[in-house]
């Protein structure tokens, strides 16, 4: 795998926040004073919807076309581009409105103000100039377009997928043994719910093994003498109705069906059903709509009691409205049993204990596999019958992405995860891959960081925008893409940390060591702090451009014990050279004791964290930073005071002053904060 695969998700989102922009009370402002060319925003607009429509297209057949995954990497950072360059022209509206310089403009006519010499003239002459640069570079995108034989298409294309079937690939099944007994128990007793048909739901992440589970229940021995019919119908991503209902039909009767009539096809399966006891297996279900349910489940009603349904799923979403006994949540396998699958498709049936040197090598390999019998599987296939250590320690010290596709399921039964996201859940996936393996996170760090990040719209139903960021993050949990750890943190299983990192690569960048990383169009980073942080770690910096996210790691990020330092100069070289910056951390660096003025020239900021630093006063220039969200200032003992002019930050929805002893007051006119949500 040469490369990421460029999902559509963050250009799409962000041309939708370009057009929402223009359309916006702040530009149709600019326009009525003729400070920007309206015809030329217009047209700008036009030109992104143009590119918007094909990328669905473009996102399938980057796959198979290099030129087609350049054309899109190449849109993205231009799409970003544009982003920045109307967020700059917004702030500058927002500061003159809040400034009263918009009151006093009002006093001139529009034929004034086109020959007024002022400072505020000139930058929108020179944004004017920037938007027709822009324009002719995204024109230039609309004619690849074109040559590359992108199209608008209805509706997204489904991949390939191999259905799955009721035939047993394994001969034997590592690590089930007490869960199928236990379902086994359900499975088998006609007493389960109080319904006459019972809804087993088997739930988990991609590859943990849970149409093999059902394929063991399903072709348990006893089946054939407790049920009347079974029938398996694989219903996958692209849910139909009528092909689900004529599946089950077609078991049943033993015969082929011709009707595509859904009335039709579920009358005759009721009829077939009527007093009989029936085993039903509707694998790899994803669709959440309960009417979709209600509706196939109908015919089912007509059973006689004892009859069983078993659905599997990666959703918690879909298991809560159909299952009328416990879920059964699907946990990955054990180190040992992972080590045994793999072995026993590496091996074959040669002894392993034959060759000592390989056992120890595979035994890491499973560990890394992290208890997903997918990955053991895949990885004991790629290594059958080679018996050669090297081979296999190129395995164990590569990344599972990096193995050839033609040989490898792992991308599609993960991607599968993340490749049928709706957009809006996409984006605030890849982005987590700034997260570092076993970092564990909690909701309100993520919620407001998406916030800061434009990744978060507005609710048409008025919820505001942090209710909508925690019901994304718990459709991403509901997922399997989130795990719980511990009561209140949450944490991504190592292979989908793989997933959303690649599906990442050369637009989010994790820093865990001391090698060199390509930077020059990273727009979020991460890095593992260090006690102490030297400007040297951070050299290559000056190559990224546009980035928009500085957030230092720690595996354990609530340890406020230790003292962490960073140097001066990369505080400086920050605020002064990376002005598209929205999310900034400096927590728990100890030397942080100011802020430089420069940090006025960060008017994309949204996001500022100096939690647990020493800092003691905030300049105020940090009040002109308008689009502020969230400001942490936990655990900053030596905090003394607030800026005056605080109330300014008319975006502000986060404070955070908790453990500031040093604090005495705060300022008086803080009550105009009208966005605050969250004072501690």
């Amino acid at each position: 795998m040469a490369g990421a695969l460029i999902g559509e998700a963050f250009i799409s989102a962000s041309i939708q926040v370009i057009c929402d922009r223009i359309a916006s009370p702040e530009f149709i402002d600019l326009f009525r004073h003729k400070k920007l060319d309206q015809p030329l925003l217009m047209k700008l607009k036009r030109t992104l919807l143009t590119l918007n429509a094909v990328l669905d297209d473009a996102e399938e057949k980057q796959i198979e076309k290099p030129a087609v995954r350049e054309w899109l990497d190449d849109l993205k950072h231009a799409v970003f581009d544009a982003e920045d360059l109307l967020g700059e022209i917004n702030y500058e509206a927002l500061r003159c409105k809040l400034e009263g310089e918009a009151e006093t403009a009002d006093k001139f006519t529009n034929k004034v103000w086109n020959f007024l010499p002022t400072s505020r003239n000139k930058f929108y002459q020179s944004m004017n100039v920037k938007i027709q640069e822009l324009l002719r570079k995204l024109e230039d995108f609309v004619q690849l377009k074109g040559a590359l034989g992108l199209t608008e298409v209805v509706g997204r294309k489904f991949s390939q997928r191999t259905p799955t079937t009721s035939l047993i690939h394994e001969p034997y099944v590592y690590g089930r043994n007490e869960v199928k007994e236990n379902l086994s128990k359900v499975l088998f007793s006609d007493d389960a719910s109080k319904d006459d048909v019972s809804v087993i739901t088997i739930v988990g992440m991609g590859g943990v093994g849970k149409t093999t589970l059902a394929r063991m229940l399903y072709n348990d021995d006893r089946v054939k003498e407790h049920f009347t019919f079974k029938a398996w119908a694989c219903v996958s991503e692209d849910y139909d109705a009528i092909r689900a209902t004529k599946t089950l039909l077609e078991s049943v009767t033993s015969k082929p069906c011709n009707t595509t009539d859904l009335n039709l096809l579920q009358v005759e399966l009721r009829e077939q059903l009527r007093g009989k006891k029936f085993l039903f297996v509707l694998d790899d279900l994803w669709n959440e709509k309960y009417t979709d349910w209600n509706c196939l489940q109908t015919p089912f009603t007509s059973g006689a009691r004892g009859s069983k349904v078993i659905v599997t799923t990666r959703n918690k979403n879909v298991a809560s409205f159909m299952q009328n006994v416990p879920t059964q949540p699907l946990e990955p396998l054990s180190h040992e049993d992972c080590w045994s699958l793999l072995a026993k498709h590496a091996f074959g049936n040669v002894n392993c204990s034959a060759y000592p040197s390989l056992e120890e090598i595979g035994k890491k390999i499973a560990r890394k596999c992290n208890g997903l019998p997918l990955a053991a599987q895949t990885l004991g296939g790629l290594l059958r019958s080679r018996l050669d250590s090297e081979v296999w320690n190129r395995v164990l010290n590569n990344s599972i992405w990096e193995l050839p596709t033609e040989k490898s399921d792992i991308l599609p039964a993960l991607g599968l995860s993340y490749h049928y996201l709706p957009a809006k859940l996409k984006q605030c996936f890849i982005y987590c891959s700034i997260f570092p393996k076993d970092y564990e996170f909690k909701v309100e760090d993520i919620v407001f960081l998406w916030m800061a990040e434009g990744l978060i719209p507005q609710a048409e139903n008025g919820d505001n925008m942090e209710e909508v960021a925690k019901e994304y993050f718990d459709e991403l949990l509901s997922r399997s893409l989130f795990q719980t750890s511990g009561k209140s943190s949450f944490v991504m299983h190592d292979l989908i940390n793989d997933l959303a990192l690649f599906m990442s690569k050369g637009f989010c960048s994790r820093w865990e060591g001391r090698e060199s990383h390509e930077v020059e169009r990273v727009r979020h980073l991460s890095y593992a702090r260090e006690e102490y942080d030297v400007s040297l770690k951070f050299e290559q910096l000056k190559e990224a451009k546009c980035l928009r996210t500085f957030l230092p790691t720690s595996l354990n990020p609530y340890n406020s014990y230790k003292n962490y330092y960073l140097s001066k100069k990369v505080v400086q070289d920050l605020l002064s050279s990376h002005r598209c910056l929205r999310a900034l951390s400096l927590s728990s660096y100890r030397n942080v004791t100011q802020l430089p003025d420069s940090i006025k020239n960060l008017i994309h900021l949204r996001y500022l964290d100096l939690s647990g630093t020493a800092i003691e006063r905030l300049p105020s220039v940090l009040c002109s930073l308008y689009y502020l969200q969230t400001l942490l200032l936990s655990n900053c003992s030596s905090l003394v005071e607030l800026p005056a002019d605080l109330r300014k930050l008319i975006n502000l929805q986060k404070l955070m002053l908790g453990g500031c002893a040093s604090l005495a007051k705060l300022p008086v006119d803080l009550w105009e904060l009208i966005s605050l949500r969250h004072l501690d």
